[in-house]
């Protein structure tokens, strides 16, 4: 059964449920059976529900959406130069963070770049970035032979990558920001220079702008891929700490609140970070529906004025021919 057919049979039963709330509430002498019944009833539709998501295999986007504009069902040359500029953009994050560009105090110690999830960040979008102007450089190719059609295109590896990156990339610089200003920043340690700016400010302005121009969709039950890399720092930080690695102050961690020799206070920090991050992708997947809500309604709009425009121009176009 198709997804959208699933939804309509589960909303049904959602429906018959309220009817029999109501029914419970207007047949007062029956009250104890119908509650009964209403129990084993509510107790079945919950578990119908739950085993068609668990069965629902979740089916991929069309291919198409990864490389077209919300605004356009076409890869427009203005989009084609769009996603380059992003791409350089990102570049030019990679290049300012790594040899400091920016900053007012550089400290030079190029090993310690890979330690910061900043960085991981600023790797992760450039690499989205790259992959995102090389499949819109494609699709602008191919809309340019006779008889192409998007509705043929394929959701492959690299378009599935793509995806995950994206999705990945925008929940952790919105994480980024927010936490490195919120737990992180100490003014007498960390500089509000342009190098700060660009790294912790930027990043999610970036991708908040990217967010409303692309048409690439986000799942609620994708919560785990950011959850994966946030994961995969926190080991990373282990492994860093019991080393004996140092941040780039000379102390024995990467952030104060990952002080690994606080054990329970770095995992209350892990746990923490986790929900968030699970939050996040939840607020971003709601950010992603107004974008469409928003698009759908102004697309709506223009059809009405010019299905108007041309119902008042065919009465002169019949006196004309009279």
């Amino acid at each position: 059964m198709p997804p959208e057919c699933e939804e309509m049979e589960i909303r049904g039963m959602l429906g018959n449920n309220e009817r029999i709330d109501r029914a419970v509430a207007s047949k007062s002498p029956k009250l104890p059976a119908l509650c009964g019944r209403r129990a084993m009833v509510s107790k079945f539709w919950c578990q119908e529900i739950g085993r068609r998501w668990r069965q629902r295999r979740q089916e991929p986007p069309h291919a198409r959406l990864l490389t077209e504009p919300k605004c356009q069902s076409h890869a427009a040359t203005w989009y084609l130069f769009y996603r380059w500029i992003v791409f350089f953009v990102w570049t030019a994050f990679v290049v300012c963070s790594l040899f400091e560009f920016g900053s007012y105090q550089p400290l030079g110690m190029y090993d310690k770049w890979p330690i910061y999830l900043t960085n991981w960040d600023v790797t992760l979008g450039f690499s989205q970035a790259l992959i995102g102007g090389v499949l819109v450089s494609k699709r602008w190719r191919l809309q340019r032979i006779s008889g192409f059609d998007p509705c043929n295109l394929r959701f492959e590896s690299t378009e599935r990558l793509y995806w995950f990156l994206y999705v990945v990339t925008t929940n952790i610089a919105f994480g980024v920001t927010m936490c490195y200003w919120l737990t992180v920043y100490d003014s007498k340690i960390h500089h509000l220079d342009p190098l700060n700016i660009i790294m912790h400010v930027c990043n999610s302005v970036m991708m908040m702008i990217d967010l409303f121009v692309t048409s690439i969709p986000f799942r609620f039950r994708n919560f785990w891929w950011c959850l994966s890399i946030v994961m995969l720092y926190q080991v990373f930080s282990v492994i860093y700490y019991a080393s004996g690695g140092l941040d780039k102050q000379g102390l024995h961690y990467i952030y104060k609140i990952l002080d690994w020799k606080k054990p329970a206070a770095a995992l209350l920090a892990c746990a923490g970070g986790l929900t968030f991050v699970t939050v996040l992708h939840c607020v971003t997947c709601m950010l992603v529906n107004i974008r469409d809500r928003l698009y759908r309604k102004v697309a709506e709009k223009v059809n009405n004025r010019s299905v108007q425009i041309n119902e008042q121009s065919l009465p002169e176009k019949r006196t004309e021919m009279v």
